[in-house]
């Protein structure tokens, strides 16, 4: 009885996605999964920025109708179904205002697919200036880039010279064309 359970035991964790010592393996190759740990709350987004920018002062918790004010109206109709909370804040002198945006559950997929299909059907021409990590996204978009090593989103996008990870949706990628660590 005790190797069927100790086997159970370790099938678990075969499929939870750790090791035997408890390490979490390697993240995905491709989507959102790939880009950075999981961000799933306001608070998480926040510590997240302030670790790796050095502040995140000054934090905001906006109303949704404010998105609009921010990002303009076009642009903020192509987030508002997707975005389950966002805040800004100021991480330097040059960036006094930056908007953190939360994607809940699988809605940064939702996401994509949406922006995908505008631009399809020649709504918008070109990716979002946000840049993204798993499940946010950062307004200043090469703040994200160059300070948080995140990516923007691009379809269609076929720069070879250009570190990419493809996206939960066919015929995009995230882009970072400031690292060629990634």
């Amino acid at each position: 009885m005790y190797r069927v359970g100790a086997a159970v035991l370790v099938a678990l964790g075969v499929l939870t996605g750790c090791t035997a010592d408890g390490e979490q393996q390697p993240r995905a190759e491709r989507g959102s999964a790939a880009l950075t740990e999981r961000l799933d709350t306001m608070d998480q987004v926040i510590g997240w920025v302030e670790e790796k920018a050095g502040e995140c002062e000054r934090v905001v918790r906006e109303k949704p109708a404010d998105l609009r004010a921010f990002v303009g109206s076009d642009i903020a109709a192509l987030y508002e179904p997707y975005v389950t909370e966002w805040a800004t804040c100021a991480v330097s002198a040059e960036y006094p205002k930056v908007g953190l945006l939360l994607f809940g559950g699988d809605r940064q997929i939702e996401f994509q697919r949406s922006w995908r299909q505008a631009m399809t059907e020649g709504k918008i021409g070109d990716g979002p200036t946000f840049a993204f990590g798993n499940g946010f996204a950062v307004s200043a978009g090469f703040l994200g880039v160059s300070a948080l090593d995140l990516y923007y989103f691009r379809c269609d996008y076929h720069d070879e010279r250009v570190p990419r990870v493809p996206a939960d949706v066919d015929g995009c990628v995230y882009a970072d064309p400031e690292h060629g660590h990634h």
